[in-house]
């Protein structure tokens, strides 16, 4: 009876650890498969973020192929009814499809160009009462105006000593993340929301107005693609002989298929009573400096959208300036 009661007790020893076996040989293969379906995600991941950089290179690359043969023909001379604005090109690839879509990005106010009364003025430069005038043509009022003029001028400026109207470190100071006036031009458009006084509904008004570019002179206007919201725009950089109405009027009057050079368009009644020494004539041209772009690559994962800019060289060959992932 005894040895048969031992040999239950090792039958039940021997099942328990086989028991214990299994469940640490369970616990193994569920961290195994846990792992693997990890790895497999990461590398699926890996590959969707692979393909993803490789189809934005190569919408980039479509983008500006496409600028320099839709505009090798005209010399880059560009009316709203141009080819390249019509319709977006669409093309597949592995994992979806890339919509490009080109609009005009010449016609603005390069905040870069603002002349800051330091010595940096050239002759592609903006002046602050340019500036000021365009604020007031979208809309401003003469002191909110002259508000952001001078809280730009004091942001990019090299000293401390705020203007009359501006904003200089002490404003920054106190703000819920304190922060100093950089001295420095600008990098981007969205530089603006942390500027006293370019508050979002400012940033609205003026957004089809001004653009950050990289350089500090400001390219011609293309008057043939001109908007008629873009009339604060043309009065400002052209004369300050001509209103903000008679701008408009300019814009919606004008010829169908455009004007075959800015010579024509000096003839035009409003402008031909302005004395050629009241007048800008370098600030306007017909042809277009900046093509902006507006990518979309749809995928299984989702769908990415890039802003990029294409700029006009002194050769006449457009190449890819600058591109950001944007939002929305």
């Amino acid at each position: 009876m005894k040895r048969s009661h031992r040999s239950d007790h090792e039958r039940g020893a021997t099942l328990l650890s086989v028991l214990l076996i299994i469940v640490l040989m369970s616990t193994a293969a569920l961290a195994a498969t846990d792992a693997l379906a990890r790895s497999v995600n990461v590398s699926r991941v890996s590959a969707s973020r692979a393909d993803s950089f490789w189809a934005t290179r190569g919408a980039l690359s479509v983008g500006e192929t496409f600028v320099n043969e839709a505009l090798a023909k005209t010399d880059g001379a560009l009316t709203p009814d141009s080819l390249l604005f019509r319709e977006p090109i669409v093309f597949a690839y592995s994992r979806g499809t890339i919509s490009v879509r080109f609009y005009e990005a010449t016609n603005c106010l390069n905040l870069n160009a603002l002349s800051l009364g330091d010595g940096e003025a050239s002759a592609g430069s903006v002046s602050p009462d340019q500036l000021h005038r365009m604020l007031e043509g979208a809309g401003l009022f003469n002191s909110e105006a002259q508000h952001l003029v001078d809280s730009l001028s004091d942001w990019m400026d090299a000293d401390t000593s705020p203007r009359a109207s501006g904003a200089e470190d002490g404003a920054y100071g106190g703000r819920a993340i304190p922060h100093r006036t950089p001295g420095q031009r600008l990098v981007s458009i969205s530089d603006l929301r942390a500027i006293d006084g370019f508050t979002p509904d400012v940033m609205n008004e003026i957004s089809n107005l001004v653009c950050v570019r990289s350089r500090s002179d400001d390219a011609p206007l293309n008057i043939n693609t001109l908007t008629a919201a873009q009339a604060p725009l043309l009065a400002a950089r052209f004369s300050d002989e001509l209103s903000t109405s008679e701008a408009e009027q300019l814009i919606l009057s004008r010829p169908e298929g455009g004007w075959l050079n800015v010579g024509e368009f000096l003839l035009s009644r409003d402008v031909a009573s302005i004395a050629p020494e009241l007048r800008r004539d370098s600030a306007l041209s017909i042809r277009s400096d900046q093509i902006g772009a507006a990518i979309s690559i749809a995928s299984d994962t989702g769908t990415i959208r890039i802003d990029a800019t294409y700029g006009r060289g002194t050769d006449g060959i457009y190449v890819l300036q600058g591109s950001n992932r944007r939002s929305g």
